[in-house]
């Protein structure tokens, strides 16, 4: 690995840029919490119900960001701790974080592996990173509400349709982010189906045992530990 890359991916001054941040982003989340339980004792909620919330909303956060927990430890030796631990603590996705910086290393010639690019594609990675994720925002912007207007108009005639028509979008979407890497070898084919596979077949268990909500709580993190342990195998 560049040893200016090794300097820049794990320095002092990242540890203590992303610090602030995210110190200063519980803060913020501290301040708004504070303002809700008192907004809650003005509606006439007892403590205990309040509590009773508190603990229900931090168990059901928790049990979705095990997979961003597999893919902050999974980017670490590809591009050091503090930038994936920005990124995935208080503003990036699992699913686009690896896929970003795939790309933003690929756009400078050079591929995403351990000890295997420069500091300036990691460079060239975290500015896709950065610059991708603010394409959510703009986007949010602009587009939620007409498509809040479409799905109430649609949702009076048929729910079910408007939930189809999702699951088909993000379907795609994830199809062909997959697809690109999933089919480059056998041994990534392999992989892929295998974590894919899981999935659906956690999804056929819960519908029959709808009271077990936690195999959809837990169904990307199970997918995810599934290709993991295949790609041990195939690889």
């Amino acid at each position: 690995m560049d040893v200016k890359y090794a300097e820049i991916a794990n320095s002092l001054w990242m540890y203590a840029f992303v610090t602030v941040i995210i110190v200063c982003v519980t803060a913020q989340s501290l301040i708004f919490m504070s303002r809700a339980w008192s907004r809650a004792r003005d509606l006439g909620l007892t403590d205990e119900q309040i509590k009773k919330g508190l603990v229900t909303g931090v168990s059901i956060s928790i049990m979705p960001t095990l997979p961003v927990l597999i893919v902050f430890i999974s980017l670490i030796p590809l591009m050091g701790v503090p930038l994936p631990w920005l990124r995935l603590t208080v503003i990036g996705s699992a699913m686009y974080e690896t896929f970003a910086a795939s790309v933003g290393v690929k756009a400078v010639g050079e591929e995403l592996a351990v000890n295997g690019y420069s500091a300036y594609a990691w460079t060239s990675a975290a500015w896709t990173m950065a610059v991708g994720g603010c394409a959510c925002v703009i986007w949010s912007i602009f587009a939620t509400k007409p498509i809040a207007t479409i799905y109430d108009r649609v949702a009076k005639f048929d729910v079910g349709l408007v939930l189809a028509v999702g699951t088909g979008c993000l379907a795609a979407v994830m199809a062909n982010v997959s697809t690109s890497y999933g089919f480059s070898n056998r041994s990534r084919c392999v992989v892929f189906m295998a974590s894919f596979a899981a999935s659906v077949a956690i999804m056929q268990l819960h519908k029959k045992l709808p009271q077990q909500r936690w195999l959809t709580d837990f169904n990307m993190a199970i997918s995810m530990i599934v290709g993991m342990i295949i790609a041990c195998v195939a690889l």
